[in-house]
Order: C-alpha cells, then sequence, then structure tokens
C-alpha cells in the first residue's frame, strides 16, 4: 500500500493549497472525500479508496468530465465520526468541493452527512447501511449501497431456510445501533425467529461478548458495528467451543476472513456489490482491467475495492449529468435527483426527486475451507 499511500499523501497536500486555488482552476472538478486510512477499519477504508481512484483516473485518463479533471481531496477520519464531521467541514469551507464522496461506516458517514446537508451539499455513495442516510429523507443524501436492513432480512431468511430460531444480534451502543436493533426485532417476527440482543458498549472486550453468546446459546449469531470487535469475538466464542452459525453484514469482509484464518470457514456473508471475481459481469470486468491500469501493482480485487469503484461510476454519472464544463453544488444535487435508474453493469441504481434509494442489491457468499469466498 506504500504507492497508494503516497498518493493519498499527494492530494491531500494539494487540498493544502486552499479553495480559492481550487475555484481558480477551471481545468477541475474538486470532490472531498473522508474516510479511514488509518485505524481498526483502515484496510477497509483503504481497498474502497483505491476501487474509487481507480475508476476516477480511468475517467481522468479519457478526458475528465466535460474536459476537467476529476480532483478528489482525500482526508483520513481514522473511522471516527468526530474527525469526519470536521474534515467534511474542512474540504467544504475551506477547500469549495462540489460534492462529499466515498466515505465509509455509519458514524463517520452519519456525522459527514450533518455538516454537508447544513452547508447544502450533496454527499454521494458514502459506504454506510445506517437508516439514517435514508430516514428521515434528506435531498442532499445519495447512498449507493443497500441499507443494512435488506441485509439483515437476507441473513434472517438464511436462518429461517436452516431451521434456526434463535439468533443473537450483536449491536453496537449507540442510537444507529439501537434503531438496527428495532428493524431486526420487526424483521424476526415476521419470521418467527427469537432475537437476543447483544449489546457492544464501548470499549467493550471480545471475550464478554463471546461469553454472552455462548449463555445465549444461539442458533446463529449476527451483527452491526465494527468488524474488528466482531472478528475478535467469533475468535474467542470459537475458542471457548461455540457451534453456533457465525453470519456477518458486508462491511470489511475480506478483512474478517484474513484476521480470523481458519475461525473464519464457514462464515456466511451478505455482500452489496457483485462477487468481484465473477468477470461475466460487466461492472466486474470493468474494475480488474481498473486495477490493472489504475491501481498500485499486486492489488487484488475485492468487495470493499468493487464497492469503491462502482460508488466512483454513480458519482462521476451525476457529475456529468450536472453539465460537465459548469459544475456547482447545486447543480450535482439536481442531476443526481435526475439520473432516475443507473445500471452500472450488474447492479442498478435509482434516484428521483423525493426518492434516493440507491441500490436494493444484496447477495451472500461463504468463506470456504481453503479461506476463499464462494457463493
Amino acid at each position: 500500500m506504500n504507492a497508494w499511500r503516497s498518493r493519498i499523501g499527494v492530494a491531500i497536500a494539494a487540498g493544502l493549497i486552499g479553495g480559492s486555488a481550487f475555484a481558480a482552476d477551471d481545468n477541475r472538478i474538486v470532490v472531498g472525500q473522508t474516510v479511514a486510512l488509518t485505524g481498526s477499519i483502515s484496510e477497509h477504508g483503504q481497498a474502497v479508496a483505491t476501487g474509487a481512484r481507480a475508476y476516477i483516473d480511468s475517467v481522468n485518463a479519457g478526458g475528465g468530465v466535460g474536459g476537467k479533471r476529476i480532483a478528489l481531496v482525500t482526508l483520513d477520519d481514522g473511522g471516527e465520526a468526530s474527525r469526519a464531521a470536521e474534515n467534511t467541514r474542512r474540504l467544504i469551507d475551506r477547500d469549495g468541493v462540489v460534492a462529499m464522496f466515498g466515505g465509509v461506516e455509519g458514524g463517520p458517514c452519519v456525522a459527514s452527512l450533518k455538516e454537508a446537508s447544513d452547508r447544502g451539499v450533496p454527499l454521494i455513495a458514502c459506504m454506510a447501511g445506517s437508516p439514517e442516510m435514508r430516514d428521515p429523507f434528506n435531498r442532499y443524501s445519495f447512498p449507493v449501497r443497500a441499507p443494512h436492513l435488506a441485509e439483515f432480512g437476507r441473513l434472517l431468511d438464511i436462518a429461517k431456510t436452516y431451521g434456526y430460531g434463535k439468533v443473537a444480534f450483536l449491536h453496537a451502543d449507540s442510537d444507529t445501533g439501537r434503531k438496527h436493533l428495532a428493524n431486526v426485532q420487526r424483521l424476526a417476527e415476521a419470521r418467527k425467529v427469537e432475537v437476543v440482543p447483544i449489546l457492544a458498549k464501548s470499549g467493550a472486550k471480545a471475550e464478554d461478548l463471546a461469553q454472552a453468546i455462548m449463555a445465549a446459546n444461539p442458533d446463529a449469531v449476527f451483527n452491526h458495528g465494527s468488524y474488528a470487535i466482531y472478528s475478535a469475538t467469533i475468535r474467542e466464542a470459537r475458542r471457548k467451543g461455540a457451534r453456533t452459525q457465525f453470519m456477518a453484514v458486508n462491511s470489511g469482509a475480506a478483512q474478517m476472513a484474513k484476521q480470523l484464518g481458519d475461525d473464519a470457514k464457514g462464515l456466511i456473508f451478505t455482500q452489496i456489490v457483485p462477487f468481484p471475481w465473477a468477470v461475466a459481469i460487466p461492472l466486474v470486468k470493468e474494475y480488474q482491467q481498473a486495477l490493472a491500469r489504475h491501481a498500485p501493482p499486486g492489488t487484488q480485487p475485492s468487495f470493499s475495492g468493487l464497492e469503491g469503484y462502482a460508488s466512483a461510476k454513480v458519482l462521476v454519472a451525476g457529475l456529468r449529468a450536472a453539465g460537465g464544463k459548469n459544475v456547482s453544488r447545486d447543480s450535482v444535487q439536481r442531476a443526481m435527483e435526475s439520473l432516475g435508474s443507473v445500471d452500472l453493469g450488474g447492479m442498478t441504481v435509482q434516484y428521483t426527486p423525493g426518492a434516493h434509494p440507491g441500490s436494493n442489491f444484496v447477495d451472500t457468499v461463504i468463506v470456504a475451507s481453503d479461506g476463499r469466498f464462494a457463493r
């Protein structure tokens, strides 16, 4: 990742020039990004950013948008909501970005959305399944990925299919976590599945969470919140002899599997992008070709990277619809709402005035005995 970090450093250094410099450069469309490049979810954030930059670099190599290059100014938030909020203010007020783009995880994305919408700046493709990205409706929020609600429904369907009558839901001790719990309970009730809440308070230890799971003795477990603490919890539960079926939402799937090693075998994930190795899917083929041409040598396909790439396609579609040469915050917001239904080459997003659902694509994969993902 050294080459990638070098490129990010250049982007950040360019941002330090100031908003007036960007505004005076008629050959750039400046977009801001706050994303986790360090911290516990940094591998996920780096992969997302690499996939997004691969698409943006390919667009710039082809002449950009309306003859202008897209300048993506990226700041690290470490996965922290407060830093994401600060970065968003900085990018909007200092650098004069026309849109915010491509953060990861619920806390940072919700914080970024508040700052962006307060300033009349569209936030496109912040990669979180949090309810707040869609409810209540916000004219400046343009999510791409399907919400966690859809992923929870898919995981509960799997539990029902396997005959599991009792599931544990590990969730963060936050307003968002409690909203997710309410949604899971509602979805489970419709499927006649019992839900046992497992609360992951700030600073919670994996050993204690694993013990709570063992005490509940559920047939299956799935999560909301940091994949780092969930990975550690699964490892501890396995060490204690848990035989429950572990499942997970998509965020950081490859990173979780890597952290868990042999303990990842049989882990079921939902995914909100197509399988990144299925080259028969046009979006995947494009993504792999862009990685070969524009990403650092040795960059491998991943779910995180493909999500970043697909999200950047939506961003660029909005910039093109906004007129290319005379892009403003207002024109981007109106253009995004005018997109209607957009086929990205294997998944579809939709935006209209008054409704910004994005994608409803949800798939499932399992970690095979060799550690690779299988469908």
